[in-house]
């Protein structure tokens, strides 16, 4: 019997208990109900942590305005966007389709050549621009500036298309190269229109601009436009890099950025987020044929196997895609993508995306209800191809599949091969790697990188409510051919996608709006303008020591540290700039 009998709510045989149930101590009721009070002060204090995080939150990027004079901006018509969208639609018709290595449309690739040609001749005529036929159908254009540039910059995209596919599928010719108008808008309808065409316009269009009435930028550029791209990049990027590292050497220049097709102006479809969010590409995945291959007898089918090589391999389909590579969130640059857009979600997510630190598990969860969200954030797998069978009456002695992995910028070739032995968990399956491509290293991303900074203002300056964010592209580019050059490497083009617009790329129905052309066109000509602005702004400078900061800074640099500052340590291969305020 206890002496505080007076404490206890209950009495049992006269004895003090706590809850009718028990016998309990003061000490033991003392411990019990401290520990309930201090589960209940944590959460509470969780809770008002998440609240003041997202009540504080602030845009993590910081733009450094650049403000080039406002006479070189364009003066856009309707007259001018048709003219423009006609362009595009003309180059859309040539049809540079690309079905394998040894299968390429090269005859319409000199055609296309003869449309930019006659669509461009400023460009194609300018005493300030050398035109240079790499590999009989890739083109490398060098734009000499009105100033000595040691750090040029060089704007890629690709003039090869992927077959159209299914053509009862599509709504027009493919090929069809028009004005159409669809719904409430007008569109350039066919293959190409986003990938890639769309930027081989808009750079030449910006370009022309810029040289009209015998104009010349003041900082010296190239352009590459490759031929093969959909296909590897290996007989038009490669040796565009090739001809383009003989060139630098010879001027003893080194490229400052590149700037390659990638991610896109996006709008409803990250979630949380109602504006529109300017998605640039600080890196791409790897990627990686797999092979499996299962072997067994070959016999007549009327006495068959208890297990066929077709039901094996089929078996170890069906594990590889139940047991998908593990979520990275925590470890990329798709972490920056959403700490970066905190300040602009919507209340709920920006309670979630302002306090990664403790909900990154339910961000993943989130992205992984979706196909082209959780792609983001994992290395992932692709059955593309299945071969097997003879005849059918005849038992197959091999059956084969090919997957393609598009590898997480923190994982390699030995990781996820493992992981796939893991998965299939059947040593009759057989699995060879081929055709392995790793991921790049991450480019800067930092406030103080002026690369990221010219490409920040050009998009804002044409998409003004939108939102920077940076992350990682799904795809590969011809990028891959010129690791070597810079550090400074980012895939964005400004073509305007919503979640009606995901299945186009490389799918039906591919097109782009007039409006919307037109400011992939105001894109690169500001980043043309902004690039000259730079090099204006820091040649006014008398301290020297800034133009050595910035002349030559595009060298690789070995470097660790991730590319905001802020984020999970990203292992980023970087050289930033000392950016001052203009």
């Amino acid at each position: 019997m206890y002496d505080d009998e007076k404490m206890s709510p209950f009495r049992y045989k006269g004895v003090s208990v706590c809850c009718g149930l028990c016998y309990c101590s003061r000490k033991t009721r003392f411990i019990f109900c401290g520990s309930i009070w201090l589960i209940f002060l944590t959460i509470i204090g969780l809770l008002l942590a998440l609240l003041i995080n997202a009540a504080l939150v602030e845009e993590k990027f910081h733009l450094r305005e650049i403000s080039p004079d406002q006479s070189t901006r364009l003066e856009i018509t309707p007259d001018l966007k048709k003219t423009w969208g006609d362009k595009l639609g003309k180059s859309i018709s040539v049809q540079t389709i690309s079905y394998g290595s040894d299968n390429k449309s090269l005859d319409a690739l000199l055609e296309l050549h003869e449309v930019l040609k006659t669509e461009f001749p400023e460009v194609f005529t300018s005493q300030f621009v050398e035109v240079t036929i790499v590999n009989e159908y890739s083109l490398l254009l060098e734009v000499q500036g009105s100033t000595f540039t040691e750090n040029p910059y060089l704007l890629l995209a690709h003039l090869d298309v992927v077959p159209p596919g299914n053509l009862s599928l599509w709504d027009m010719d493919p090929f069809l190269g028009k004005i159409v108008t669809q719904g409430d808008g007008d569109y350039i309808y066919g293959r190409g229109a986003i990938d890639d065409k769309h930027s081989v316009i808009g750079i030449l269009q910006a370009l022309e601009h810029v040289l009209q009435d015998g104009g010349q930028p003041l900082r010296s550029f190239y352009i590459g436009l490759g031929h093969d791209e959909e296909i590897g990049g290996d007989d038009g990027a490669k040796f565009i890099s090739e001809e383009l590292l003989q060139r630098v050497e010879e001027k003893n220049q080194s490229i400052d950025f590149i700037l390659d097709e990638g991610m896109f102006v996006m709008q409803g479809i990250l979630p949380g987020q109602e504006d529109p969010v300017i998605y640039i590409g600080v890196v791409e995945k790897g990627s990686a044929m797999v092979t499996l291959e299962v072997d067994g007898d070959q016999h007549h089918s009327s006495f068959p196997p208890k297990e066929s090589t077709i039901g094996i391999l089929s078996q170890a389909i069906v594990n590889l895609e139940k047991h998908r590579h593990p979520a990275k969130l925590t470890d990329g640059p798709e972490y920056d993508t959403f700490s970066y857009l905190a300040a602009s979600s919507t209340y709920l997510y920006k309670l979630v995306f302002s306090n990664l630190w403790l909900l990154s598990g339910l961000v993943s969860s989130i992205l992984s209800s979706s196909s082209e969200t959780d792609a983001v954030q994992r290395t992932t797998t692709a059955v593309t191809i299945m071969n097997a069978g003879i005849k059918e009456n005849v038992m197959p002695s091999r059956a084969e599949a090919t997957v393609n992995h598009r590898i997480h910028p923190t994982s390699n070739l030995d990781e996820v091969l493992e992981h796939d032995r893991w998965a299939i968990g059947d040593d009759r399956v057989k699995i060879y790697a081929r055709d392995y491509v790793p991921p790049p290293r991450i480019s800067p991303y930092s406030d103080d990188s002026i690369p990221f900074q010219i490409l920040a203002n050009s998009a804002l300056q044409v998409f003004p409510t939108g939102h920077i964010a940076p992350g990682t592209l799904m795809a590969n580019t011809d990028t891959r051919h010129y690791l070597d050059f810079t550090s400074n490497i980012y895939r964005f083009s400004p073509a305007f996608i919503t979640s009606n617009d995901t299945t186009r790329f490389h799918g039906i129905n591919e097109r782009i709006s007039v409006n919307n052309f037109a400011q992939v066109v105001q894109f690169y000509h500001q980043v043309i303008r902004n690039s000259d602005q730079i090099m204006l702004d820091m040649s006014s400078k008398s301290d020297s020591s800034v133009m050595d900061e910035i002349e030559g800074s595009g060298e690789p640099e070995e470097l660790e540290g991730s590319g905001s500052g802020d984020g999970p340590n990203l292992k980023t291969t970087s050289h930033d700039y000392e950016l001052t305020e203009f």
